[in-house]
């Protein structure tokens, strides 16, 4: 893979530099925060080598890479001026209307933003507790070397609570050495040892909840909160000459009682109720949760929800040693997507489809990433998904019956299944195994039985495609106008990403009436969200971007009221958007609608303007004429 290019490709495939507002990475995805999300080409995208596929999340687009990601990342930061999030892009505290869709939005992005960056972590130390488990197994328990190594290895686990506020702070753009101070305090000896007296504890005659932090995740997350919201008020309210001396310490005495009293016994009594939820599930029928869990575990890391439960999974290693949830039905699913895109990989008959689908089967048994087969192959075919998740759940059924346990946290693969390795012998390891076995054999048959609708084989170029070599023989075809009103050159827009053309070429309506119809017989590649632009394609391949108003996704759907659906058939003259005319213009936005063929380049075609200076919906536009060749 060229990184260089892949990231060229993926940044002027989503609009450009300019429309990059924040840039973040996980472990598979970049996360993008953009401008205006009607300016991607999302057919693009997908084509470029290296990307398994896209999604849009919590105000993020997401571009799922695999295992290159650190590295198509690093190379776009080199490649753009976005040196780091701006301040804005991190702020969880939700502006504007309260939503619960986007105050769990924002809650998610900021466990997801925390917890991602501290797993390295956890891992490092999960193996070197994983190789004192090996030497004490070889008779070598209970000596110097093993006893400094476990030391060792419980160390990552007992400060996490010091990276999590590393991390946290960091999300936060908050004071990272005011956050680990704070955070420590949960860790001092001496209030460890006062906690655990049993004596009755009160700060200004307030009770204190009695808990123990050490291994914890969410009171260093509140904590660090809480100091993110303190900090700037404190900022306020001390003079400049005084703000050395007085800000920190007054950040630490309002911040400190509020965690000791309020916050960290919070953080850990939910900590403690998740668990105990986890735990009743797994009590009377194991067999039932894991089979449930493990079947619907492609859909759980498909929205990314998978990391809400890593703070149980972290507290569980670290206090009884083992996970027996998350990991477990990792193993079972990791190998069911290797086995389903193997499957594929084997049955296609498209050069490209094969080449995603091997290095996806690699990928997942092997290393454990999942996101390339889930996003380039199952997802993307639906019915292999279906077949790993009837694999998965089957499989699934026996991991609860045989109660396999982790003992290391990481993603579960060939070179980390030496996490199922019991410190009380190897018949846990050997069930592992024996669950791979199934859930490989079982989800490779479904695949190869239940089969899929394979992919054109277009490897030469878009334009050797049968559907754009009927176009360039075309002479010309008629696109009707999509709405009414008075005609625009593209070049006059008063927006520079439509005006240079940078998206492709196209005309421009400033509209008398607040409808969209369908300019040909065609889908809709995508509504979007907001409903202020729409992506169609015609039966002859064309590619249409219809983008009501300028910075018209500002207004997060006000005042569009869309009538069809992603993926929707459409004939011409159907109506496909309306949108209230006076409340945009009331909220300051212009009403000018750009007309963008984004892939004339492709399909050698060039337009002919046939309207004049006004335009009725439904009537004559223009012309698409092929070019010469």
């Amino acid at each position: 893979m060229d990184k260089k290019k892949v990231a060229s490709d993926i940044v002027d495939a989503i609009g450009g530099e300019q429309n990059i507002v924040e840039l973040k990475h996980c472990m598979t995805r970049l996360r993008f925060v953009l401008k205006d999300e009607s300016l991607i080409k999302e057919n693009e995208i997908e084509k470029i080598d290296g990307v398994a596929g896209t999604m849009k999340k919590g105000g993020q687009y997401q571009v799922i890479i695999g295992s290159n990601v650190i590295s198509v990342y690093e190379e776009i930061e080199k490649q753009t001026s976005s040196k780091g999030p701006p301040s804005v892009s991190n702020d969880v505290h939700p502006k504007g209307n309260w939503t619960i869709k986007r105050i769990l939005n924002s809650l998610f992005d900021f466990l997801v933003g925390c917890l991602t960056p501290a797993i390295p972590v956890v891992i490092g130390f999960g193996m070197l507790k994983l190789v004192n488990i090996l030497i004490g197994l070889a008779g070598f328990k209970d000596t110097s070397t093993y006893n400094l190594l476990d030391i060792i290895g419980d160390t990552g686990f007992y400060f996490i609570p010091l990276v999590i506020a590393y991390t946290a702070s960091k999300k936060l753009n908050t004071d990272t050495v005011l956050s680990l101070i704070i955070t420590s305090v949960l860790l001092h000896p001496r209030l460890v040892e006062l906690m655990q007296s049993g004596e009755t504890i009160s700060f200004l005659k307030v009770p204190v909840y009695a808990s123990n932090y050490a291994y914890s995740v969410i009171p260093a997350l509140l904590a660090t909160w809480v100091l993110s919201i303190v900090l700037p008020r404190v900022d306020k309210i001390t003079p400049g000459w005084t703000k050395t001396i007085f800000k920190p310490l007054l950040a630490l005495m309002i911040t400190i009682p509020l965690v000791l009293i309020v916050f960290a016994p919070l953080g850990a009594m939910i900590g403690s109720v998740v668990s105990q939820i986890f735990d009743a599930s797994r009590g009377s029928l194991p067999w039932l949760t894991m089979m449930v869990l493990t079947a619907l575990l492609p859909i759980i890391i498909m929205t990314g929800m998978h990391h809400a439960i890593n703070p149980i999974v972290f507290t569980s290693l670290a206090t009884i040693g083992y996970d027996n949830l998350l990991l477990p039905a990792m193993l079972v699913t990791n190998f069911a997507q290797a086995s389903a895109s193997f499957a594929v990989a084997l049955k296609s008959k498209n050069k490209n489809l094969k080449s995603v689908a091997s290095a996806a089967a690699i990928s997942a048994s092997i290393a454990g990433i999942t996101e390339p087969a889930l996003f380039g192959v199952t997802l993307r075919l639906k019915r292999p998904l279906i077949a790993v998740m009837i694999g998965s759940g089957l499989a699934g059924l026996l991991v609860g019956i045989l109660d396999v346990k982790a003992y290391v946290f990481a993603s579960p693969g060939l070179i980390s299944i030496i996490q199922f390795i019991s410190p009380n012998g190897m018949s846990n390891f050997i069930n592992a195994v024996i669950i791979v076995v199934v859930s490989s054999v079982l989800t490779f048959i479904l695949t190869y039985v239940i089969g899929f609708k394979d992919l054109e084989d277009n490897t030469n170029s878009t334009n050797n495609s049968s559907e754009n070599i009927k176009l360039s023989k075309a002479e010309k075809y008629e696109v009707q106008s999509p709405m009414s009103g008075d005609i625009v050159r593209l070049e006059d827009v008063n927006d520079s990403t439509f005006s240079k053309k940078l998206l492709g070429d196209g005309i421009a309506i400033h509209p008398s009436e607040g409808k969209v119809y369908a300019p040909f017989d065609g889908t809709v590649q995508v509504m979007f969200q907001t409903g202020h632009a729409i992506g169609l394609k015609s039966d002859a391949g064309d590619e249409l971007l219809i983008h009501v108003g300028l910075d018209t996704v500002k207004l997060d759907g006000k005042g569009f009221t869309p009538h069809v659906d992603n993926n929707a058939v459409i004939q011409k003259g159907d109506l496909l958007l309306e949108f209230d005319m006076d409340m945009i213009r009331a909220a300051g936005f212009d009403l000018i609608t750009p007309l963008i063929f984004t892939n004339l380049k492709d399909t050698k075609m060039k337009l002919e303007i046939q309207a004049e200076n006004t335009v009725q919906a439904n009537t004559r536009l223009l012309h698409l004429v092929s070019e010469k060749i």
